[in-house]
């Protein structure tokens, strides 16, 4: 594995890709399915449930567009996800699931709200599973963590858990960190969006100062480490991107 660059964002481990690798036309919406049955006795399991996708897709546009800002992340995203399904949520929460069992396949609710602040959760939704996804195709390639029993704080789940659970969410929210932080450079937000966007970045910045990074390091491969300095140690958020 070729380790990217300092100032790389952190979805690119080997070199970057372009819009020019996924067909241009590709939306997320026409990746917007029902949930096989597999899927929803797995789902069930999880104390998860579906909803149906009637009328959903439209939804999804918004998504598009925040991520254009984004155009390698943009192409990680399609070229990653197969197929999205709707989850079922509470009003004012957000939840969203994958499994590595299904590579292609991620699920996430669609918020009440369809403003531009429902699109901001709905696009984080989307980038954190598509993310697990992705860091999930390259641990297969690369092995990353190197003591699988070891446990670590995990500042997201308030408790201990797996050192790969600790290492995905350090990548997955410097993602997400990283492609809010590029729409708050565009200036596009509206003042209720910039709000909100300035409000996440600080709680990202905050939950990840809280993990262990000596601690996680220590279980982690030579690969794995190097990575993990990349995403975390920078210094100020812009360095992150």
């Amino acid at each position: 594995m070729a380790i990217r660059g300092t100032h790389s964002p952190p979805w690119l481990f080997e070199k970057a890709l372009t819009l020019d690798e996924v067909a241009s036309e590709i939306r997320l919406k026409v990746l917007l399915t029902d949930a096989p049955q597999d899927a929803l006795v797995a789902l069930n399991e999880e104390g998860l449930s579906t909803m149906p996708c009637d009328g959903l897709g439209s939804r999804l546009d918004p998504v598009d567009d925040l991520l254009a800002v984004t155009p390698d992340l943009a192409a990680i995203v399609h070229a990653t996800v197969g197929a999205i399904h709707p989850l079922a949520a509470q009003p004012g929460y957000d939840v969203s699931h994958s499994q590595p069992r299904w590579r292609d396949r991620i699920f996430v609710s669609f918020p009440e709200r369809t403003d531009e602040i429902g699109a901001l959760r709905l696009a984080e939704s989307v980038v954190h599973e598509a993310m697990h996804l992705h860091l999930t195709n390259e641990e297969a390639r690369t092995p990353l963590v190197a003591a699988m029993s070891r446990t670590a704080h995990s500042p997201w789940r308030g408790t201990v858990r797996a050192v790969q659970g600790v290492l995905h969410g350090v990548f997955v929210f410097s993602c997400i960190h990283c492609l809010l932080s590029a729409i708050s450079r565009r200036g596009s937000a509206g003042e209720a969006g910039q709000r909100h966007v300035d409000e996440r970045l600080k709680n990202i910045e905050r939950e990840l100062g809280e993990v262990d990074v000596a601690a996680l390091e220590a279980a982690l491969t030579s690969e794995g480490a190097l990575l993990l300095r990349s995403w975390h140690l920078r210094e100020g958020a812009e360095a992150r991107c």
